[in-house]
């Protein structure tokens, strides 16, 4: 494995509703095969929704990860997937502005993302949710774990003997 592996993923329960609850949580492995755990609440003074938990997630992932160095992303919201990969030129070319020409919901984020995608190279995966896959299923329970408001950091190494 020569990069970095992240899979990402956000919660939000009453999400829409007043007292809606926001976590993101991603599960990531280096190169050398160690794994860390993070996860933690949407900030209270933000906007508590899925979409943007599902957009911190992949942020935090990186700020994780050895500056510059390749990274997978792998999430199971088409959101961030789409957004990155399809929308998020098209966004900047119309000045921040959907192709109905409405602005795009969380752009602090979105050019938080967009800055780190033109320091290193970053490729995102699509995975169902909800579907078995080992590493979604450990993120979405770390998001889950984010969205009661507790922060997670557990790294793991590779070669630890017990």
């Amino acid at each position: 494995m020569t990069t970095y592996i992240a899979y990402v993923d956000g919660a939000c329960p009453n999400n829409g509703k007043p007292n809606a609850k926001a976590g993101w949580g991603a599960y990531i492995t280096n190169p050398q095969g160690d794994t860390l755990e993070v996860a933690g609440p949407v900030p209270s003074d933000q906007r508590q929704t899925n979409s943007r938990a599902e957009l911190l997630a992949p942020l935090m992932a990186l700020r994780r990860c050895k500056p510059g160095a390749a990274i997978t992303i792998v999430s199971d919201a088409q959101y961030v997937v789409k957004g990155a990969m399809e929308w998020l030129e098209g966004w900047k070319a119309r000045g921040w502005r959907k192709s109905d020409k409405t602005p795009v919901e969380h752009r602090d984020l979105w050019e938080l993302l967009d800055q780190e995608m033109l320091k290193r190279e970053i490729r995102f995966h699509w995975v169902k949710g909800h579907n078995g896959d080992p590493g979604n299923e450990r993120a979405d329970g770390l998001a889950c774990r984010g969205a009661t408001g507790e922060c997670v950091s557990q790294l793991t190494r590779a070669n630890a003997t017990a």
